[in-house]
């Protein structure tokens, strides 16, 4: 996986609660941080999502749905 280097400025204060936290754990900084950014940017995309689903819902014409069966026959699926 390829990397990019990452520097953000961080509360002192904080920083030496989340420091201690990881020796806690016994992790690493990056063990503890890199998963929480990667979760924060798959809700931030959910969130835009479920958005956009709204919207299309919104501006939906019911007279264009198709039945369940129609779907999966047209997304090749059988059983």
């Amino acid at each position: 996986m390829d990397t990019h280097r990452l520097n953000i400025d961080f509360p002192a204060e904080e920083y030496t609660y989340l420091k201690m936290l990881c020796a806690q754990k016994g992790i690493s900084l990056r063990e503890f941080i890199v998963p929480l950014i990667v979760k924060g940017i798959e809700d931030e995309e959910d969130a835009m999502l479920a958005q956009k689903a709204v919207i299309r819902m919104k501006n939906m014409d019911f007279k264009d749905l198709i039945s369940i069966e129609e779907a999966f026959q047209q997304a090749g699926w059988h059983d």
